[in-house]
């Protein structure tokens, strides 16, 4: 690992697990690559959770379940439409994808990451546990607790755009555009080299020029003006993300 790792703890229940990372300068980890690459010096004892949650994917008519120990590249593998789509964009490397965990993509909440980015749109339900089990919405959750599994809706899958630009396909975005139907709903992320994801929930019968044009003002808020363009630039793409990913709806 790195140097200012001291023990790597290894709990036998939610409970012990919950316990050790109350101790200062304690994390979780699963597959550990954003750790790793970090190296934070703060970070004494890793308290390994791989042999409590699971990797297992279930398939559904209505619903989606993933354990959060599902690897990326596994979600890419099992083909669920849009999900996997965005998966690949994610990492480029499937080395890296093959190690990297949706749990851990969740718990990082990586601004930068195209399946993160998405998520925030579907906003998904999670099983956590504190130690005992409880179901909230992603964006309920508080960083308090284990994710055990990720619970999708799929006809909010198959009622979901993604758009995405970068500079070459396989380099990171610098700006993301995800959008799902909920309902009479709509819910909008916007991210990309951002510090935070701008997220906004909209009635369809409400989606027109003047509502579009709120959207991209207070979204490229989020944006500066950079070697990737203008604001007024990025802007544009806003907008023309926004309708492309609404028109994969």
């Amino acid at each position: 690992m790195w140097s200012s790792i001291r023990e790597i703890i290894i709990p036998t229940s939610f409970e012990k697990a919950i316990d050790n990372k109350i101790e200062k300068n304690s994390v979780f980890f699963g597959g550990g690559t954003y750790l790793v690459s970090a190296k934070d010096k703060n970070i004494n004892n890793l308290i390994d959770i791989n042999n409590l949650i699971d990797d297992s994917i279930e398939l559904s008519d209505n619903k989606i379940i993933i354990g959060s120990k599902a690897t990326i590249q596994q979600l890419v593998d099992k083909s669920i439409t849009k999900l996997s789509e965005v998966a690949i964009f994610s990492n480029f490397s499937k080395n890296i994808r093959n190690q990297r965990t949706i749990g851990g993509e969740i718990a990082q909440k990586n601004v930068r990451s195209d399946l993160f980015t998405y998520l925030v749109a579907l906003n998904p339900q999670l099983q956590i546990r504190n130690p005992k089990k409880k179901i909230i919405s992603m964006l309920e959750w508080n960083d308090n607790g284990i994710i055990e599994k990720i619970i999708f809706n799929k006809m909010d899958i198959d009622s979901s755009g993604f758009e995405r630009f970068s500079l070459l396909q396989s380099a990171p975005a610098f700006l993301m555009v995800a959008v799902v139907r909920k309902g009479l709903e709509l819910e909008i992320a916007v991210s990309g080299k951002v510090e935070k994801i701008f997220g906004h929930t909209m009635q369809l019968d409400d989606f027109n020029k003047n509502t579009l044009k709120k959207i991209i003002n207070d979204s490229v808020k989020y944006f500066d003006y950079d070697h990737f363009g203008s604001i007024e630039y990025k802007k544009s793409l806003i907008a023309t993300g926004i309708q492309r990913a609404v028109g994969q709806i």
